[in-house]
């Protein structure tokens, strides 16, 4: 799985793509089989159901107990690495987040500021280009007692700066605008000067804000050497305590070597349950918390357990399809755009969200939510939106006839398209039967591939599907998707879709300080991306997360970060 901070995320059980993770200190974005990720905020309004940017039951530290708190996750990582393409996974993104430095915390409006375990002090030197002094902790180390310090952002830089491809990075796009990083008095002392403006510079050192220099020395250590956790190559308040391979179960305990606020839980355990199983053991009390995402029966169950609540918070997530533009028929435009005016994205999203208390309506938009500042309804503007007519009249205009099997056919060749289905995940269930009711009424078969959840990352990964669902996890910064979603030769591009407007629109966009002119230039990108049909959004993924009543400091954070060394339990 990848997804999951600048970089999106895959969601599976419900980052981040990731891979990453539910704007959880992330600076990429990640996907989640279930969820994944585009940076933006609040809710839509589209009906009377009132969604907060934070729903986590605060506490003051002093006010709360430890003990110990069980999570899932659909499974765990066969690469850890939070910069590779195959660790960009909303799942590994939560179990790694305690264990991995934080520059930098946001608020629920998705604000940085810097984590003072991590970072003293940072300041703009100078504004074009942008240049940023960070003043280090020196207290920071990693779990072998060496320093966390301008050696590792070097690491991270010359990594994923698109220099060298060797690297698998999720994204470069946070990297490539950096001219030079120096140190001043000692390595605790960096000063990275960017090659141009970059109004974004605190992205590039979210969470993940660096990696161990060690685990970046080589290409070789960087693609393969994640293979489990190395507490070494770890710093938090949380390390790795035992891991049973067997039972897939992960302990994390207090780090005896963490230097800010202790813990207050004793322990996190993660979990591997299959995402259609989570619920259950929820109501049965196997776990302490779950992401319900778009799945009804689970948001209906999670309701009627006994001292637990629902969370609720409007975060930066969307569900979507991708289409494999080098894939069988959907190399053609014209059938890709077929789809989508055959699609009713209003019914998909009505389908999904049944049962959950949720706005219900379409996004229209790769780059921003219906409620941010900047949005547009580009599928109003471009026209390619739900139209069966529309559909059927450039099918015929295409050569495409109907047969008497209701299938169109050209060519001796039949319209077939394949749907890769994540299994237990209910919404992609749900979203390859209404596709394929909907594009049968229009002359198009879509046959129904099931991928096992365990095969959700090398399938994406692999580019082995035409069209797949999933989410993407977002972070606070809505540009940043531009380049690692549809950037021309981006990892994250599973669509394979090179647009070079986007790619010249993206490089204005990151140095461009002026905020309306980066909006107009992100739906001008927009409007070349909808029409080429890279990906078609379906609607904010809602941010549901079921817990127990007494967890505090935990739940649905929407754009704000989680501070693991604060979760613990009311009296």
């Amino acid at each position: 799985m990848k997804l999951s901070v600048a970089q999106l995320c895959i969601v599976v059980t419900v980052l981040a793509l990731t891979s990453c993770g539910k704007s959880k200190d992330t600076s990429e974005s990640g996907a989640d089989a279930d969820a994944a990720a585009n940076p933006s905020s609040a809710s839509q309004s589209t009906n009377t159901v009132s969604v907060t940017a934070q729903d986590i039951n605060p506490q003051e530290r002093n006010s709360l107990k430890g003990g110990s708190l069980t999570l899932s996750v659909s499974d765990f990582a066969e690469n850890w690495n939070p910069m590779h393409v195959d660790g960009n996974n909303r799942d590994y993104a939560d179990v790694r987040g305690p264990m991995l430095p934080v520059f930098f915390h946001f608020d629920e409006a998705g604000v940085p500021t810097p984590n003072p375990d991590y970072v003293v002090s940072v300041d703009v030197i100078s504004e074009e280009p942008t240049a940023v002094r960070y003043r280090l902790n020196p207290k920071a180390i990693w779990g072998d007692g060496s320093p966390v310090d301008g050696d590792d952002m070097v690491a991270k830089w010359k990594a994923c700066n698109g220099e060298n491809t060797d690297f698998n990075c999720v994204s470069t796009g946070n990297m490539e605008p950096i001219a030079s990083i120096t140190f001043g008095e000692d390595k605790k002392d960096v000063t990275v000067t960017y090659k141009s403006a970059f109004p974004d510079w605190s992205q590039g050192f979210s969470s993940p804000a660096v990696i161990k220099a060690e685990s970046a020395e080589s290409t070789d250590v960087f693609n393969t050497g994640w293979s489990e956790l190395n507490n070494d190559w770890l710093s938090g308040p949380f390390k790795v305590g035992s891991f049973d391979a067997t039972q897939k179960v992960m302990t994390l305990v207090p780090n005896d070597k963490w230097w800010g606020d202790a813990p207050i839980l004793d322990s996190i355990v993660w979990r591997a349950i299959a995402p259609d199983a989570t619920a259950q053991a929820f109501a049965n009390q196997e776990i302490d918390a779950f992401d319900i995402g778009s799945d009804p029966d689970a948001f209906q169950r999670a309701t009627r357990v006994e001292n637990a609540e629902v969370r609720k918070a409007g975060g930066p997530n969307f569900r979507h399809f991708t289409f494999n533009s080098k894939a069988g028929l959907l190399q053609d435009k014209t059938i890709r755009q077929a789809i989508v005016y055959a699609l009713d994205r209003q019914a998909i999203a009505a389908s999904d969200l049944a049962g959950i208390d949720w706005p219900v309506a379409p996004l229209n938009n790769h780059v921003f939510l219906q409620s941010q500042v900047g949005f547009v309804d580009t599928a109003s503007i471009t026209g390619l939106d739900f139209n069966p007519d529309k559909a059927q009249a450039i099918l015929d205009e295409a050569g495409w006839v109907m047969g008497e099997d209701g299938i169109r056919e050209k060519d001796g060749q039949k319209l077939i398209v394949r749907f890769s289905q994540l299994a237990t995940v209910k919404a992609s269930e749900n979203e390859a039967l209404q596709a394929q009711s909907m594009l049968k009424d229009v002359g198009i078969q879509l046959d129904i591939v099931t991928v096992p959840i365990s095969r959700f990352g090398p399938t994406l990964t692999g580019k082995e599907f035409e069209i797949i669902a999933f989410s993407w996890i977002g972070t606070p910064y809505p540009f940043s998707g531009l380049k690692q979603i549809y950037g021309s030769g981006s990892e994250s591009n599973f669509a394979q879709l090179s647009l070079p407007e986007v790619d010249e629109l993206a490089e204005q966009i990151s140095a461009e300080t002026n905020p309306e002119k980066r909006i107009e230039l992100a739906n001008e990108a927009d409007r070349i991306i909808w029409e080429n049909v890279h990906t078609l959004p379906l609607y904010q993924r809602p941010e549901l997360i079921a817990t127990r009543r007494d967890l505090a400091n935990y739940g649905a954070f929407g754009m704000s970060s989680t501070r693991w060394e604060n979760v613990g339990f009311t009296e």
